[in-house]
């Protein structure tokens, strides 16, 4: 019963991930359910790459063909694999100029277990959707340069634009917003993204406040279990939230191999279209440019 359950919430998690990717990144591609592309995207770099994730299962000619995406593409390419998965694809990945770099954890928290926190009268939790508010701590808190946070927003308003049911909510103190997530709901399913505090505002207990108040909307929605992936760093904040590990990810990095031109050409061809082609779409204007 206990294995059953566990495939279940793996399911879902990926089910949360897929959705929640495919919803902030412009093109991306469905290779498997256990292989999926994104371009995370249309302009030039440094904040546009090729982002693989990559779940447990058969993964066969998916695999093969994400591989042949990793060789084609000369953007910077992002791989995100289950640990059961990365012994058997390490030195395909190492032959083609990846290099490991960091692991995070995939958890999962039973909101029926769950307790709001009181509230804080010190701090004021916002559902905003003015995206300038939320964007700042985001930034802050994962190194985003001024041009990366603002491709950023406009992929999560892209996002709020097509109702893609997501949540953006920030925290203020004395009416400076200092910490900020995104939830987004999935089928009734709840996943948390882009937690972040400024860093002078951190080890005051404003993320988990925030996240508090998040959790508690989503199950207000009607969600169950809230999914989340996991730094290092996080994990043992998580788990006093309630969370539980599910598994573990490996990352892999490749920088860009072709510099972009100042107008976002590669070879002649513009970025978007260079995209569409290594995806398999066709070119802009034809039918057939969704995944």
């Amino acid at each position: 019963m206990h294995s059953t359950v566990a495939s279940d919430a793996t399911t879902q998690y990926h089910q949360t991930e897929a959705h929640f990717l495919a919803a902030v990144c412009p093109l991306h591609r469905r290779y498997s359910s256990s292989v999926n592309a994104y371009f995370s995207a249309v302009d030039p770099a440094p904040w546009n790459l090729l982002s693989i994730r990559v779940g447990s299962g058969a993964l066969d000619e998916a695999m093969l063909e994400a591989q042949d995406l990793i060789r084609r593409t000369p953007l910077g390419v992002h791989v995100v694999i289950h640990d059961d998965e990365v012994e058997g694809l390490w030195q395909a990945l190492t032959d083609s100029g990846l290099v490991a770099f960091e692991k995070t954890t995939a958890m999962c928290l039973d909101l029926s277990t769950f307790t709001p926190l009181p509230a804080d009268r010190q701090a004021r939790v916002n559902l905003t959707q003015h995206l300038s508010d939320w964007a700042g701590p985001v930034g802050n808190a994962f190194g985003l340069p001024e041009g990366g946070i603002a491709n950023y927003q406009a992929q999560h308003q892209r996002a709020l634009d097509s109702d893609q049911g997501f949540y953006h909510f920030t925290l203020s103190v004395n009416t400076v917003v200092v910490c900020s997530l995104t939830l987004s709901m999935c089928e009734g399913v709840a996943r948390l993204n882009d937690i972040g505090t400024e860093i002078a505002a951190r080890g005051k207990g404003y993320a988990t406040q925030l996240i508090h108040a998040a959790l508690a909307y989503a199950r207000a929605l009607g969600a169950r279990q809230c999914f989340l992936e996991a730094t290092p760093a996080g994990v043992s904040l998580y788990r006093k939230l309630g969370f539980v590990r599910l598994f573990g990810y490996q990352a892999f990095f490749r920088g860009p191999v072709v510099p972009v031109s100042v107008e976002g050409d590669f070879c002649g061809l513009r970025v978007l279209q260079f995209q569409q082609i290594l995806l398999g779409f066709k070119p802009a204007g034809e039918p057939g440019q969704t995944a």
